[in-house]
């Protein structure tokens, strides 16, 4: 019988002990009834440019009544991926007002040509008739802080690397860099494209700290017949390095690169094949004591330091040649102990002892090629002196820590090994002061100092260790100075004058010609900004006509806090600490209600923030000063609004596939009166590229960057206030994804499948290899085991893997581990159905990170194997006699498993056997047996 239930059709049949229904599913209404739709590209435009806004006019032809808005969700999908995807950005659909004026908006971001798909399914719109092209930008239109905003050429995405993945090479020889041009959306640049922006390519050779080391000549750029950008220097520099390649002010991606420049050794250099030689007038020579005085029996060492035309250490001991010149006699000097050694790769020490006393000229040179190292030749005395660096005597509150601007003094008493006075001519002494951060030189005043504890007229005056000039003194005068020459005045004991006017903290080293006193080691002395009580009265205090209000903002918000940063200095111009207590701010207009200062805090650097809150609207006036004097830029005006006034920027976080494009909107959760402001300043993205159309920024990370990227922007509103907020990204990894998976697997009843390994076929990709991900496998109609003789063979991969099999009622299996041990695991997935299941089952397959999940259903056959039947019986029957013959076994009353069956029956229509004359046959046999019994 036929009869019609709701949306199904069914089919009945009856047959005696039999009956079977059929359904089938009808559509809810005639084809004729639906909506007709038709999709065309706007303006007939199926070519565009890469960013691009592509429209797909949406006509409907019939039954336009019909359409639901709301339910109509149509999906665009571009060469396989839907929505938005790596090949279009921002699918947006536009249905509303006329539906002949209906369209589908997407900015395509990937050059090539496309295919679209539209589908709807309660509609059943399914069409494939549409196209597209994309090619590059040609042009720039606009250029914002040398970021290209439209334009075929995006420097920082464009990849740097070296040519032939060679990043090791010997000073003196060619590099070479390869650029892969790009666009902001990753699309490669060809030498056939018309590059629109070929920025000026800069070099920068780092230190491994990021300090500069050298900036490299480019000396040719062209293209390869493979469409990279050759870049052509010459390294010069020799250890080891990075290399950073920007372009328009942007690093390119991948750099900075690892680069390591080797030297050129003496053995190349001297050998027949290179005839060249060492740069001997580049090189140069060290001492460990800048002296040109030398104590008479003490041994110079001088390191020299073997540099090639580049100013690369050379290693090897190269064969120098020296001499020593008597100044007065013009005559050489034989050295007995002359010795060369090499202490290091590149450095050699040249040594030997002073046995005679005057004054020398030292060179160290090749005689071979006539030229001398570069600082050659050395000036030099040696003088007669005793002088001990352990017994000698240095001391005086100059030593102490002082106040910048304030005359420090120390005295120096020179004695021989046994503490005896051991005088020198005034010239020997030398004293050096450095400060530590910046090699800042003090120029310290030496007067010899007489027996009767008198200084000489004038003092000695160093600008520079070793370089002295006489500096008038308010010493008294030497009576029996007959010569007037300062270098020929002997003394032992020294008075010595520095005044620091840099606060930092300094080294002081005193020299007794070479000798180093203090027991070889120098003195360290901390010199501060004067703003103790005794600074006030001498020198060294805040300098308040110096000293001054560097930073306020001339229009305020009532009820916030505000600041005044104040910058307090001395008369040298060093910063004063720890002086908040002193500073003061206060109103100086009449209108002075609802204003008060709060607080007063040291910034550490001799700056400090002055806060302070109005709470009315208006002008006011306001001053700085410290221990009431007013600083020069005092009063200054601060003009009061209300809150309103003034923009607020609000911080934005945005969300985005590591292989998508993404556009929004920073404005859309700010503030501006006015409803009216535009941005005038952003910063550059970290990981990706960034442009800006008016209100509206496109982001695209670069090609296999995930993880969190941001750049900030400032805007300015009508009145010409600015606000500031930044953009968080994060890049996400897209969840793993199948390269290839099997269309159909095959098993067998009752068996494990396959009976050896697993199947074969899955692979996976995942863009971060450290990250663990989960895979979860499962059927319906059986179980997924992996296979233990793989695990055997592969226990190293083995063990990084997480197997997780549920409960003993479980189907499911679920791994985790990294992209390359699930795939490796997956080479050892085995099926096995439940007991007796054949025919077709799925095995579902669920790839899950902490993003997201992808899945696929991978079919399977289950091969039947042929079952023999069965008989189910009780092992015993007890059968109990009965006086009257009436019968034993009731089958009515007795109840037991008595039947013949076929494991297949599930599948095959087989119908069970059922014995009628099971009852009489029993009888018969119970009948029998009682007579038997009955006579025993």
């Amino acid at each position: 019988m036929m009869g019609k239930h709701g949306g199904w059709n069914i089919l009945h049949i009856d047959y005696p002990r039999c009956s079977v229904s059929l359904f089938r599913m009808y559509e809810p209404q005639d084809r004729s009834q639906l909506p007709l739709f038709a999709f065309s590209w706007w303006d007939d435009k199926g070519t565009f440019q890469a960013g691009d806004i592509a429209t797909i006019k949406v006509k409907v032809l019939e039954n336009a009544d019909k359409i639901d808005k709301k339910a109509f969700n149509p999906i665009l999908t571009v060469n396989g991926k839907k929505g938005n995807s790596s090949y279009v950005s921002t699918v947006l659909l536009d249905f509303e007002g006329d539906p002949n004026e209906w369209k589908i908006n997407f900015t395509p971001i990937r050059v090539g040509l496309f295919n679209v798909l539209i589908s709807e399914e309660r509609y059943k719109v399914d069409d494939s008739s549409l196209h597209f092209q994309i090619t590059l930008v040609l042009y720039v239109t606009k250029m914002v802080d040398t970021i290209p905003t439209e334009g075929n050429m995006y420097p920082s995405v464009c990849v740097a690397s070296w040519k032939g993945v060679r990043h090791e090479y010997v000073a003196g020889s060619k590099a070479t860099i390869m650029v892969l041009l790009k666009d902001a959306f990753g699309n490669g640049i060809s030498k056939t494209t018309e590059v629109s922006y070929l920025p000026d390519f800069k070099l920068s050779v780092l230190h491994e700290n990021g300090s500069v080391a050298s900036a490299p000549d480019i000396f040719n750029i062209g293209w390869t017949e493979f469409d990279y950008i050759v870049i052509e220097f010459v390294v010069t520099k020799a250890g080891k390095f990075s290399l950073s390649l920007e372009g328009g002010n942007q690093t390119l991606n991948g750099s900075p690169l690892p680069l390591k420049v080797n030297p050129v050794t003496i053995a190349v250099l001297l050998s027949p094949s290179n005839p060249g030689t060492i740069d001997v007038s580049n090189c140069i020579a060290k001492w460990n004591i800048e002296s040109h005085a030398w104590q008479l029996a003490s041994k110079m060492e001088i390191f020299i330091y073997q540099l090639d035309e580049y100013g690369n250490l050379v290693s090897g001991l190269y064969p120098f040649d020296s001499e020593v010149v008597e100044s007065d006699t013009n005559l050489s000097i034989p050295i007995s102990d002359l010795h060369f050694q090499e202490v290091d790769a590149g450095i050699q020490l040249f040594s030997f002892s002073n046995f005679e006393p005057g004054n020398f000229l030292l060179t160290i040179y090749d005689s071979k090629h006539n030229k001398s190292i570069s600082n050659m030749p050395y000036v030099y005395t040696v003088f007669i002196g005793y002088c001990d660096g352990f017994k000698s005597v240095v001391n005086g509150s100059g030593l102490n820590d002082s106040v910048a601007g304030v005359k420090e003094e120390f005295s120096v008493y020179l004695n021989d090994i046994y503490q005896y006075p051991s005088p020198v001519e005034a010239n020997i002494l030398q004293v050096q002061i450095l400060r530590e951060n910046d090699s800042y030189r003090v120029p310290p005043v030496i007067y010899p100092m007489l027996n009767n504890g008198s200084r000489i007229a004038s003092g000695v005056s160093y600008d520079d260790i070793g370089h002295m000039e006489p500096a008038p003194s308010p010493s008294i005068e030497l009576s029996n100075n007959s010569n007037g020459s300062r270098s020929f005045i002997m003394a032992s004991d020294f008075h010595v004058d520095y005044i620091p006017d840099k606060s930092g903290f300094y080294g002081i080293n005193v020299y007794c010609g070479n000798i180093l006193l203090n027991k070889g080691h120098s003195f360290r002395k901390e010199v501060k900004a004067g703003y103790n009580f005794i600074a006030r009265f001498i020198s060294g205090e805040v300098n308040v006509s110096l000293s001054s209000v560097v930073r306020f903002s001339p229009k305020v918000p009532k009820l916030s806090k505000n600041e005044i940063i104040v910058q307090l200095v001395d008369s040298y111009l060093n910063p004063v600490f720890s002086q908040q207590s002193r500073l003061k701010l206060e109103i100086a207009s009449a209108n002075s209600s609802g204003f008060s200062t709060l607080d007063i805090t040291d910034n550490k650097d001799g700056s400090y923030s002055c806060s302070y809150m109005a709470k009315d609207v208006g002008t006011y006036e306001i001053c700085a000063s410290f221990d009431g004097k007013r600083f020069l830029s005092c009063p200054f005006s601060i003009n009061v609004y209300r809150n309103e006034y003034f923009p607020k920027a609000n911080n934005d976080t945005i969300s985005i596939w590591e292989d998508q494009s993404v556009a929004f909107d920073v404005l859309a959760n700010d503030y501006f009166a006015g409803d009216n402001a535009s941005i005038v300043e952003f910063s550059k993205s970290d990981h990706g590229s960034l442009i800006q159309n008016g209100r509206i920024f496109r982001y695209t990370p670069y090609k296999g960057y995930y993880g969190n990227d941001s750049f900030w922007y400032t805007i300015s509103d009508i009145n010409g206030n600015l606000a500031s907020a930044s953009v968080y990204i994060f890049v996400l990894n897209v969840p793993p994804q199948f390269v290839s998976a099997p269309n159909q697997l095959q098993a067998t009843e009752d068996l494990i499948s396959p009976r050896f390994g697993g199947f074969t076929g899955f692979e996976m990709t995942y863009s971060n290899p450290m990250e663990n991900i989960s895979v979860n496998l499962s059927a319906q109609s059986g179980i997924i085991l992996l296979s233990p003789m793989a695990m055997q063979f592969g226990q190293l991969m083995w063990s990084e893997l997480t197997v997780d099999t549920g409960n003993e009622t479980s189907t499911s299996l679920l791994i985790e581990g990294s992209v390359e041990v699930i795939n490796f695991a997956l080479q050892s997935i085995q099926y096995q159905g439940k007991e007796n299941f054949y025919g077709g089952d799925t095995i579902q397959v669920s790839a899950r990170n902490k993003n997201g999940v992808n899945s696929l259903g991978i079919p399977i056959f289950v091969d039947p194997i042929n079952d023999p039947p069965f008989i189910r019986a009780p092992y015993f029957i007890i059968l109990r006699s009965n006086e009257d013959e009436t019968l034993i076994f009731d089958q009515e009353k007795d109840k037991f498993d008595f039947f013949i069956g076929d494991p297949d029956l599930l599948t095959f229509p087989v119908y069970p056997l059922e014995i009628d004359c099971m009852e009489y046959q029993i009888q018969r046999l119970l009948m029998s047996k009682a007579a038997k019994v009955k006579n025993w």
